[in-house]
């Protein structure tokens, strides 16, 4: 089974961006965060944290891109909960550094097993090794893989149930044409049991694309046609020929569920007759 273009175009870009990490295997990102009690009892503050990271990245050698912070932000929370490191998520998805720089391994959490996850993660996801400035951590020698694997043991079963059931449940309800995840498509909001549902003012302007598309429109005239009148994207923004093409080639507005499933190197295509109402014959 081939699957659509937009699983074909997702296929290319994992390819365009295993190539791009070949790139920036000295680029670097830098973390760092403290607590409003951290800053004012103990002085290793921000300005501390950066000067640390900045001189060992001169020191290694690499090209430090950007610092993240997060300030007065408790250790306690998930890294993927807070502002910063959603950034650092960000930039590692785009391709653009391939080493993490934190100024001790507590920075990404306090609790063991939520600093481990979100490090595996990068590394298992985005191919980004972590770094601690002040620790022999370092997942790119022996010794740092070392300590970094008596951690990760230490949090592998918690870390393998949690995900493990996250993706699993994705891939069943996908298997069974349901709405596993992603943003809800234009046309559809969701319904009391996690499912899509036509939503009659968004569905006019999805028919209308496609009503346009089959009178011989083009990309760009479908889309200046829809700025002009005011009508905005899903996100707010205007339209350009991508995002009309985006909608044109969406198998959900045809009545199918279609989803590109990646984890830990395996790849899996799921296209099945979804279980919500098509919006277009």
């Amino acid at each position: 089974m081939v699957g659509s273009n937009r699983v074909q175009r997702l296929k290319r870009k994992a390819g365009i961006v295993a190539s791009e990490r070949a790139v920036v295997v000295n680029k670097a990102v830098g973390y760092i965060r403290v607590s409003s009690t951290e800053q004012a009892e103990h002085g290793f503050g921000l300005a501390t944290q950066e000067a640390a990271i900045r001189a060992f990245a001169t020191s290694q050698g690499y090209e430090l891109i950007e610092v993240v912070t997060d300030a007065a932000v408790s250790g306690a929370s998930r890294p993927a909960e807070r502002d910063g490191f959603r950034r650092v998520i960000e930039l590692a998805e785009d391709g653009a550094f391939s080493v993490l720089l934190v100024w001790k391994f507590d920075r990404l959490a306090r609790q063991i097993v939520y600093a481990v996850t979100a490090a595996n993660d990068l590394q298992e996801q985005h191919g980004v090794q972590l770094r601690s400035v002040t620790e022999p951590i370092d997942t790119a020698t022996a010794m740092g893989r070392t300590v970094f694997a008596i951690l990760a043991g230490m949090a592998e079963q918690e870390r393998q149930v949690i995900t493990e059931r996250t993706f699993l449940g994705r891939q069943e309800k996908a298997t069974r044409g349901g709405y596993a995840c992603g943003a809800v498509p234009l046309g559809y909001v969701t319904d009391r049991e996690g499912g899509l549902a036509p939503d009659a003012e968004s569905a006019v302007t999805v028919r209308r694309i496609f009503a346009m598309r089959k009178e011989g429109a083009t990309l760009q005239a479908i889309a200046s046609a829809l700025n002009g009148d005011g009508i905005a994207t899903s996100r707010g923004g205007r339209w350009w020929p991508a995002t009309v093409r985006y909608i044109l080639d969406n198998p959900k507005y045809r009545g199918d569920s279609e989803y590109l499933f990646r984890w830990n190197g395996d790849e899996k295509h799921v296209q099945r007759t979804g279980t919500h109402a098509a919006l277009i014959d």
